[in-house]
């Protein structure tokens, strides 16, 4: 390889700046014109390249949309889009019908190999440079923060690969050293089985949250000990559990699968045995509305474990809260769709539901909109929380508190992206004492019931949820269930269930429920099936009777805390108390089907063929220029 190439090859292009009120990470220096002997020469040029490592995360083609927003659906709690016959490539990548030339795989795929690229650099230089042995104490601990920190990241990049797409073409070196430019797949066992030993030695290189200022490092969203812990956690679990070969056909997981769920379960608890690091935030609300909506996932609690990391500017920024979200004054939102039968997953007094979903829209800055039950958006990127800059939405024009006004809607709001929530550790930790014990332990229910208890506000003001206390196959069931009910439109459910072999299975029980749902009419109430891959929801929500045909809103409602106003007057679990609407109240059709519903119900992952459709295809343009790089079967 020639310099010029190698210089390229090294390029840090830092594509984030300033994140205003958490102190950012990110620099918007960059050192685009050196090779690799200059950069890795001094601590200010190495870190500039590790938190160019970082960069690939961010944008479009990162956690900013793509591999948050489009890649983890349709699934048995969100879809994305509700049009049968869309020619929207994001759409149809949800709705399983993506094909080897959709650009919304092939430039993700592509910008995580970018970061494959940066993190391999970082791991072989930064071990190679005179202060990482010979520095002062404090020098030494920032750089070996720096590679446990780089296989970190290489290991959370190849890991979305390898789940997305199976076995994938890898390199555990910077290209510059690579002497076969076509590589075959590697097997993706054997990727996981590198990256756990990575995340094994990362450990012993990361401080945990709390010891970062002690090496003269900032508190910001870089990765600690608490991350490589998690994260080797969960990639134990996806190694543990079911995939789909390449070849297609039925999904198998490993003779030794016990042994990644040990790994799984020894790292949980490690976590747990240091709750001054990691714990569970009070308030559920908080976490999204507090802390990642106001521009801050350093809270207290340390919840927030992993995050993509976003700043402004188009290649650094998030859609998220613009594509996805609720509408504000007609701008944004709209692009996920609460399933009605999710919705009817969270019991009346859960708090998690009104967080998750929200089944109206904002006219006129503090005005609610009442929707009907087909028209339910994700809440956690709700703009109207969004602060620390806050924003102002109209269509067709947007300012902030700190930017001047555009004359373009509004396209970026630096909203970042969480990877790996304390939440998740709990859960982790009661799945694996589950299956290592063949049945749930007092360790694993009181895990869930400290989600649970949290998910109701800290007090149960109703009969508390049944934890199931005996059986292996009752309480897997339930956590089934309580992993939807936590996690909601945060990309996790759909490998979930690919890694438990149900999501064929919760497809087609959720279609045939949404099915009813939409040929449901104030005569005809027909009785919902159980699902029978995870506990139901609260029995009074099974019934298709008792719940209400039409919703009421207050018309126009002007409130000082739009926030806590709820606009509907009617309970979302009782029969509609009348036909006509009250005075100074307007009627939404809820819990009654028609066209619109039929369709809604007809949208849901249309394209799912089981054997197929739980891997995403090899991009095309990678194939054309690499001829040992095998399709994955049925595309």
């Amino acid at each position: 390889m020639n310099k010029k190439l190698l210089i390229k090859t090294v390029l840090l292009i830092l594509i984030c700046s300033h994140f205003a009120s958490c102190k950012k990470f990110l620099s918007p220096e960059a050192v685009s014109s050196f090779d690799a002997t200059y950069v890795f020469d001094n601590m200010p040029n190495a870190r500039k390249a590790l938190l160019g490592a970082y960069g690939p995360m961010a944008g479009d083609f990162g956690y900013g949309i793509r591999l948050s927003g489009y890649w983890p659906y349709d699934t048995d709690e969100i879809q994305k889009g509700t049009n049968t016959q869309t020619n929207d490539e994001g759409q149809l990548l949800a709705k399983y019908l993506g094909i080897p030339g959709n650009l919304q795989i092939t430039n993700p795929f592509n910008q995580l190999y970018q970061g494959v690229e940066r993190a391999n650099l970082c791991i072989y230089n930064i071990p190679k440079m005179e202060l990482y042995k010979s520095g002062s104490p404090l020098q030494q601990a920032q750089l070996k923060r720096m590679h446990g920190e780089a296989l970190v990241l290489r290991a959370q990049y190849l890991y979305e690969l390898c789940r997305n797409f199976g076995d994938i073409p890898v390199q555990w070196q910077p290209s510059q050293f690579e002497t076969d430019l076509f590589k075959s797949r590697t097997s993706r066992d054997s990727i996981y089985d590198q990256l756990l030993s990575d995340l094994a030695l990362a450990q012993t290189l990361l401080p945990w949250r709390t010891e970062v200022t002690s090496i003269g490092d900032a508190v910001d969203e870089r990765f600690t000990k608490g991350t490589a812990k998690a994260l080797r956690a969960k990639i134990a679990l996806t190694r543990g559990g079911y995939s789909l070969p390449v070849t297609g056909g039925a999904l198998i997981r490993p003779s030794n699968y016990l042994d990644f769920y040990k790994i799984a379960h020894d790292e949980c608890a490690e976590i747990l045995a240091h709750p001054d690091q990691h714990s569970l935030l009070s308030s559920y609300k908080s976490i999204f509305k507090d802390y990642l909506l106001a521009h801050n996932t350093n809270d207290p609690a340390g919840e927030f474990m992993m995050v993509a990391s976003m700043a402004y500017g188009s290649n650094a920024d998030s859609k998220l809260g613009i594509q996805t979200g609720t509408r504000v004054n007609g701008v944004g939102g709209g692009n996920l769709n609460i399933l009605p039968t999710y919705f009817y997953m969270f019991d009346s007094t859960d708090v998690r539901r009104d967080v998750t979903c929200v089944p109206y829209e904002i006219t006129f800055d503090t005005i609610k909109t009442g929707h009907s039950i087909n028209a339910i958006n994700d809440g956690k990127f709700r703009k109207e929380w969004v602060t620390n800059p806050s924003y102002v939405f109209s269509a067709g024009n947007s300012t902030t508190s700190n930017r001047p006004a555009t004359n373009n809607s509004l396209q970026n709001m630096q909203l970042s992206w969480p990877l790996i929530r304390f939440a998740d550790v709990l859960l982790w930790f009661a799945e694996t004492e589950n299956e290592l014990n063949n049945g749930p332990t007092t360790a694993a229910i009181e895990a869930v019931r400290k989600v649970n208890l949290r998910g109701h506000g800290g007090t149960y003001k109703e009969t508390p949820p049944v934890i199931p206390t005996s059986g292996k196959e009752a309480f897997f069931k339930y956590l089934v269930k309580e992993r939807m009910l936590e996690f909601g439109g945060e990309g996790i459910r759909k490998y979930d269930l690919i890694r438990w072999n149900l999501l064929a299975t919760a497809i087609t029980e959720t279609r045939a429920r949404l099915n009813t749902w939409a040929t449901t009419t104030t005569s005809s109430r027909p009785a919902f099936t159980p699902f029978t891959y995870m506990e139901d929801g609260p029995a009074y929500a099974k019934d298709a009777s008792q719940l209400p045909s039409y919703l009421y809103f207050v018309d126009k409602p002007m409130r000082s805390n739009v926030d806590d106003f709820n606009p509907f007057l009617n309970s979302f679990y009782k029969p509609s108390p009348a036909i006509s609407a009250p005075a100074g109240q307007t009627r939404v059709n809820w819990w009654l089907g028609g066209s619109s519903h039929q369709r809604f119900a007809s949208a849901f992952a249309m394209g799912f063929t089981p054997g197929k459709s739980e891997l995403l295809p090899i991009p095309q343009t990678q194939r054309d220029v690499n001829p040992n790089l095998s399709q994955n079967a049925g595309y």
